[in-house]
């Protein structure tokens, strides 16, 4: 059973009674309210009991250790998505592996400064919080990237479009990294986290609720929402078909704008990506092998049907001065080319090495300005 809560509720697993005094006399201070467990055991009945906003544990607990309890709770539908802080004196890389395998969120060692856990927790409960839903009468555009092959930059603008987006419109944004063998969305954001579509796989497809996909979404600083790839490449399979269509139906139902970044293949997923989606940005570079790639896009998207108006090539590096100009492609493709962005250079690949989207860490810059244009344009055709 579940009751009624006005503070935020944090129950606290540690059978050192005064280090389990000591935090919860500093988050009371910050207007929590502290629940206490002495056991692995008394802390899993009283998660089920109570379902608290966040749970934090100490790995070395008699009977049940903090492992196992964690393991327990991620089985449970009621409380598989609380947010958990795993707090101990085991500091060694194989503990907070250990930890982060059984389903915690965060990891902080003993002694702590009280300041870190004091933003630890408030970092955990806010990206736990619960997202707005869309009025049930709308219905969110759905933006796929789609890269002509590997190594064009199209998770890069991915990335930052989705940022500009969310800046530009001050509305629900998500990003859906559907490369699912080898996404590098959440490495382009310098975000780590057990996560993401993988925590839909083993739940029947109809069964799967808003609830339970913002449950495997986290958040960036700004609120973009993402939906992560799956860590490991051979779980890439157990994402099926169906599970990428009921997943953008619910996405769409909850977000404004829905950025998916594709991977450079014509999987049955991928299909059904391109065939959902409300604008296809193809994105190419000026070189033979992306222009080959591209030409045979074009012809698939004829047979499967995507709109010619809501499909725009987008030349990225369209300065290279030694690739093939803008004029040449779109005589060749019989089409236009929509998009144009100029090469970032050095300043791009550092941000993408550091995990600091261009838009984010330098606004000012030129491709962080082109990117603004894009996101503006966007943002118009869909109110066109």
């Amino acid at each position: 059973m579940s009751v009624e809560k006005k503070r935020k509720q944090i129950l606290i697993v540690d059978n050192d009674q005064a280090a389990a005094y000591l935090v919860r006399d500093l988050l009371e201070a910050q207007g929590y309210e502290a629940i206490l467990a002495g056991s692995g055991e008394e802390g899993y009945k009283q998660a089920t009991r109570f379902l608290p906003d966040l749970i934090i544990t100490d790995v070395v607990l008699p009977g049940m250790d903090g492992y196992a309890m964690c393991r327990m709770l991620r089985q449970r539908p009621a409380t598989r998505s609380l947010p958990i802080l795993m707090l101990s004196q085991k500091g060694d890389l194989e503990s907070k592996i250990k930890g982060f395998d059984t389903g915690v969120d965060d990891y902080l060692t003993k002694p702590f400064a009280p300041e870190e856990l004091r933003y630890r927790v408030r970092s955990l409960l806010t990206r736990s919080a619960p997202q707005p839903q869309s009025p049930a009468s709308t219905r969110g555009r759905i933006i796929a990237f789609f890269g002509a092959k590997g190594g064009v930059g199209k998770t890069t603008l991915s990335v930052n479009t989705a940022l500009a987006l969310q800046q530009a419109s001050k509305s629900r944004v998500a990003l859906m990294d559907a490369d699912y063998y080898f996404g590098n969305v959440g490495v382009q954001l310098n975000i780590t986290s057990r996560h993401s579509i993988l925590e839909l796989c083993d739940t029947p497809v109809a069964e799967i609720d808003k609830e339970m996909m913002d449950a495997a979404m986290i958040s960036t600083k700004t609120g973009l929402r993402l939906l992560l790839a799956p860590l490991l490449p051979e779980d890439a399979e157990r994402v099926t078909k169906k599970l990428v269509e009921h997943t953008l139906k619910l996405l769409a139902e909850s977000y404004d704008f829905v950025v998916v970044d594709c991977p450079p293949n014509y999987d049955d997923r991928t299909l059904e990506i391109l065939e959902g989606a409300d604008i296809v940005m193809m994105v190419l570079t000026p070189e033979i092998g992306a222009f080959k790639n591209a030409s045979m896009f074009f012809g698939l998207s004829e047979k499967i049907n995507l709109p010619t108006e809501d499909v725009f090539l987008l030349l990225n590096r369209a300065d290279s001065e030694v690739g093939i100009d803008a004029h040449a492609i779109e005589k060749a493709l019989k089409r236009k080319v929509g998009f144009s962005i100029m090469s970032g250079g050095r300043a791009v690949v550092l941000s993408v090495n550091r995990g600091a989207p261009m838009v984010l860490d330098q606004p000012n810059h030129p491709f962080s300005k082109q990117i603004q244009q894009l996101a503006n344009a966007l943002i118009k055709h869909k109110t066109a």
